[in-house]
């Protein structure tokens, strides 16, 4: 085939060396966002496949975020608690706005978190608890050594009072507790 000549000529060749380019470069990637939004335009979209959404990501994160809650992280671990809550929306927004990568990536880094922010918060619930049961012994202690000179009614007060406290205990209420006790010892001075 001969290449005409005159105003097309430059065209042509132009067209030929677009398509020898086009066709031995290697394959050209877009970014999942890219993707995300030319499969939403109307010609191209038929065309171009949509990134699959890391959905797997999103709902174990929020799993973890639902876990720190009930964990009470917002009391044990509040720094690491409100930079989780921070890259959360973060990334629930990357995720809605179809920014996968980025989405995946935040979804990674509040998973690390998240598992240090349980750790801290176990630990700095079983240290609570283990003061708290340390000031209830010493309490039943005292009560034990005076037990015998007091009468059966005021027994019975002390003991479900030092039942509750330990229930307070049990219920994770540490507030409630310091104040309890304080009442205890002022009302019932052992």
């Amino acid at each position: 085939m001969k290449i005409p000549k005159g105003p097309r000529r430059p065209l042509l060749l132009a067209l030929a060396a677009v398509l020898v380019l086009g066709f031995s470069w290697p394959k050209l990637e877009l970014s999942p966002y890219a993707r995300y939004q030319l499969s939403k335009l109307p010609l191209l979209g038929r065309f171009i496949t949509p990134p699959t959404p890391p959905e797997k990501a999103y709902l174990e994160t929020e799993k973890l975020v639902k876990e720190l809650y009930e964990a009470r992280a917002d009391l044990y671990a509040p720094d690491l608690y409100a930079e989780i809550q921070k890259k959360w929306e973060r990334a629930r927004s990357f995720y809605q706005s179809g920014h996968y990568d980025w989405a995946e990536e935040y979804f990674r880094k509040i998973q690390e978190l998240a598992q240090e922010a349980l750790k801290q918060a176990q630990k700095v619930r079983q240290e609570r608890k283990a003061r708290a049961y340390q000031k209830l012994r010493k309490l039943r202690r005292r009560l034990q050594a005076r037990k015998k000179d007091l009468p059966l009614e005021k027994r019975v007060r002390l003991s479900l009072a030092l039942w509750r406290l330990e229930l307070l205990i049990e219920l994770e209420r540490f507030e409630e507790f310091e104040r309890e006790i304080k009442a205890f010892e002022k009302n019932y001075p052992l």
